[in-house]
């Protein structure tokens, strides 16, 4: 039911609606948490320009490209982080 509702909604817009239920229902290890980061302006843009395209937020696109680095490095970070492997596959696993 998750993987459906991750195709109409954002992440966050199912985690806001769960309000404190969501910890009950998501695992830890894909809850969403506050990143903060420094990069050049040209990134910044391009990521803002991506999401407007893509009718989405930036928070979106950057999580979507974070999910290509976690699978091309997922047998080495499976190995040194408790739960990537599980977050990695979830919602298909669980």
């Amino acid at each position: 039911m998750m993987a459906a509702a991750l195709t109409r909604w954002s992440q966050a817009e199912i985690e806001e609606a769960l309000g404190k239920d969501g910890g009950l229902v998501l695992p830890e290890a894909i809850r969403l948490s506050e990143l903060r980061a420094r990069v050049p302006q040209y990134q910044r843009e391009m990521l803002a320009y991506l999401a407007r395209r893509d009718g989405t937020t930036v928070d979106d696109v950057l999580s979507r490209e974070l999910e290509g680095i976690a699978s091309a490095h997922s047998e080495e970070l499976t190995t040194v982080i408790p739960g990537f492997a599980a977050a990695l596959n979830w919602p298909e696993l669980n």
